[in-house]
């Protein structure tokens, strides 16, 4: 990771407005995946969760790419968002007999992967796995499409987020990395929406805390 990836997370969240933090957490969600299939997806999957090899192809290269950038975003070490990413994608193959078409097949993986790759995580935590020095999270926060209100941060974003209770630390990375919509976020962790938003709102309030007290002892960015 350079530092111009990093550079357009930089933030000044001790000067930051209150109308524009609400703003920024309360962004319009994005356009809802269709409701139900199309019928060559519900076939597809019926074939994937029987165990055609076809079907299993087509399944998992329809979502690799959204389930890696998942655990990029979780995960310091690019070996442990492999092993993730490897989890998540046979935690779906497995449960595409499950799959009913009441959502996007895309959709309906996300929520596996998701859980799976949380999972894998606070799995680490409670390991004491040592942490490798790469991250994705500032790269993922600066490619997506709506990011949090952050400009100038005294220190990557990654040390900030660490530094919040899990659950904050998780919501704003789903949120704002990987920019699920409030709903979404709920179905995943399987908590109702006010609490995702009760947590973005700590979580970013105290985000906004850390910098304040950087920038009031003059604290800088090193290379």
């Amino acid at each position: 990771m350079d530092a111009e990836q990093t550079r357009a997370l930089g933030a000044s969240l001790g000067s930051l407005p209150e109308p524009r933090l609400a703003c920024a957490m309360t962004r319009p969600a994005p356009a809802p995946s269709p409701a139900a299939p199309v019928p060559l997806d519900l076939e597809r999957m019926r074939r994937a969760g029987a165990g055609d090899p076809q079907a299993q192809a087509w399944l998992m290269t329809h979502v690799m790419q959204r389930v890696r950038r998942i655990a990029r975003a979780f995960h310091r070490s690019s070996a442990d968002a492999d092993d993730a990413a490897q989890l998540a994608l046979l935690a779906i193959l497995e449960s595409a007999s499950t799959y009913r078409g009441e959502a996007a097949v895309e959709a309906w993986a996300r929520r596996i992967a998701v859980r799976t790759i949380l999972r894998h995580v606070k799995q680490q935590r409670r390991d004491g796995a040592p942490a490798a020095p790469e991250s994705a999270i500032d790269e993922e926060i600066a490619q997506a499409p709506h990011q949090p209100p952050f400009e100038a941060l005294p220190r990557a974003a990654r040390a900030y987020l660490e530094a919040l209770p899990e659950a904050q630390r998780d919501v704003i990375i789903l949120h704002h990395a990987l920019d699920y919509s409030i709903e979404e976020i709920a179905g995943m962790t399987d908590v109702s929406p006010d609490t995702v938003k009760s947590r973005l709102r700590l979580g970013i309030g105290a985000l906004r805390k850390q910098v304040r007290q950087d920038i009031a002892v003059g604290r800088k960015r090193t290379a």
